[in-house]
Parts: C-alpha cells; structure tokens; sequence
C-alpha cells in the first residue's frame, strides 16, 4: 500500500463538473463587462464616475470568480490516509478518522440519486453520471455540523439513505480498495494498543519472538 505522500488524489466528479458549467460562462460575462468599461466613453457617453466604476469592479469580480472556477476544476479530492479520509476543496479542508467510519462500499450512482425522483435541473446536472458507480462511506458521526458542509459541498455528495457522504470519481474500485485497506491497518493498530503487553515490571519491555 502507497504511502500517505504517494497516495493517489481522486478528483471529485461532481465538484469537477459543477466548475465547469460555471468558468466559461463566467469568462465570457466578464469579458464583456470590461468591454463595456473600456468602451464606455464611446457606447455610453452619458456614463458617469461613479457609475463606470461600478462596472470596472464588475468586470473584475466575475473574471476573477471565472479564472478561480477554471484552476478550482482539479483542487476538489478525496484521500485516504493511515488514519484518516481527506476530503478537499478549495473552501475546505475535511478529515474523516476512520473511527467514524462504519462501512464503505460500492454504488450505482443512478440507485443514490433516482431520475425520476429527481428535478429536471438536478437530471440535466447529474444525467452524464447516471451510470457510474460511486463509493458510499457510512459514518457514525460527520466531524462538522453537516449543515456547515452542506455549503461546501454538493447536495449529492451526501448518502439520502443514512448518515455519510458519497464519492463520485474516476477510479472508484482504487478508492475502495485504499480504504479498505488503510481502515483494516488502523484498526489493527488500535487492537494492538489495547492489548497488555506480556510480562511483569522490567519483563514488561521485552518482546516475544
């Protein structure tokens, strides 16, 4: 198993595909609202301080919001660490410990998340998706109040079933398996911490072969 700086950063689909429905529109916006400032002595010669001000800082805020949404598109992940479940984006920064963790397991993202139940922006929004499978992660407890995630995150990356939070990526199979395996050691160790160790007084520190 990869180590924790080697482990694989699975790029979170959904967050992804949100940022890009949103770069491009945003670009072009705000392009043309610096448009409209830059030639507003010419379009509009009526306009007046501070009313071209106001489209200056327009313009800007939406490029800006336009170039973070595009370089926003890859610094959205989930992580499986030794002890922990990292999951990232660019306002968050979330660790699961895996004593939260009850199960993680494999499922139809159309199962999740029915079309039919389903709203016609929600479909349009999630229909590319619809047969993928998605790692579902079963939780005692979410470290943070979910509704302080449900900001951060998107309505479907939370479980409609129980308490947890679904992941939607490219390598499903590699996420499960990484947390299987990491969540299996973890526990391990814990078990091994709650054994006595053999031997009386100075025999205490002495290891069995």
């Amino acid at each position: 198993m990869k180590t924790n700086k080697t482990t694989k950063r699975h790029i979170l689909l959904l967050y992804q595909h949100l940022m890009d429905r949103l770069w491009a529109p945003t670009i072009v916006l705000g392009s043309m609202f610096f448009a409209v400032w830059w030639w507003s002595g010419v379009l509009f010669p009526t306009i007046e301080s501070p009313y071209d001000l106001f489209i200056a800082i327009i313009a800007f805020v939406v490029l800006f919001f336009g170039i973070f949404a595009f370089l926003a598109r890859k610094m959205s992940y989930v992580q499986a660490r030794s002890d922990h479940l990292r999951v990232v984006t660019p306002f968050l920064q979330l660790r699961i410990s895996y004593r939260r963790v009850l199960s993680a397991h494999p499922a139809e993202f159309k199962s999740l998340f029915p079309p039919q139940k389903s709203s016609w922006a929600q479909r349009r929004f999630l229909e590319s998706y619809y047969g993928n499978t998605a790692v579902v992660m079963e939780l005692s407890a979410f470290p943070i109040s979910p509704g302080i995630l449900h900001l951060f995150l998107p309505s479907q990356m939370f479980n409609p079933r129980s308490k947890g939070l679904v992941f939607l990526v490219e390598d499903w199979m590699g996420l499960s398996t990484e947390i299987d395996s990491f969540q299996g050691a973890w526990r391990q160790r814990q078990s091994r911490k709650g054994k006595p160790e053999p031997g009386f007084g100075i025999l205490r520190s002495l290891r069995y072969k």
